[in-house]
């Protein structure tokens, strides 16, 4: 599956859907590591951070934990604590603003390129 431009949704947001909606077919199990974030990007046809903004927002959603060096896991349904995954570490709030600040330049690319198209338009 690629992701599509012609999708309403932002692409990040395709690959996370894609990916949990894996999760919840059993597809990926609980406790099986994710492909990275370099695979998921060839996979989908996007860019290594779009691929890595799609994992965020199931790591926010608590479907998935990473852990320091070994990488990201399904976490068991129900399973609140933060050892989902054995060496599981929350996520810092360092690596939260990080994310964030990506989103944000994301969306003003879109933005821009949606005023300049705005602005060719004839009146």
């Amino acid at each position: 599956m690629t992701v599509s431009a012609d999708d309403h949704r932002a692409p990040y947001v395709q690959v996370a859907d894609a990916l949990r909606e894996e999760i919840h077919a059993g597809t990926l199990q609980p406790g099986q590591k994710l492909p990275s974030a370099r695979q998921l990007a060839d996979r989908f046809g996007v860019a290594v951070m779009t691929a890595s903004n799609g994992v965020r927002l199931l790591r926010e959603e608590g479907l998935v934990s990473s852990t320091q060096g070994r990488g990201t896991f399904v976490r068991r349904p129900g399973d609140d604590s933060d050892e989902a995954v054995p060496g599981a570490a929350p996520v810092s709030l360092v690596d939260r603003v990080s994310d964030l600040e990506s989103q944000v330049k994301y969306l003003a690319g879109r933005l821009a390129a949606v005023e300049s198209l705005l602005e060719d338009r004839p009146s």
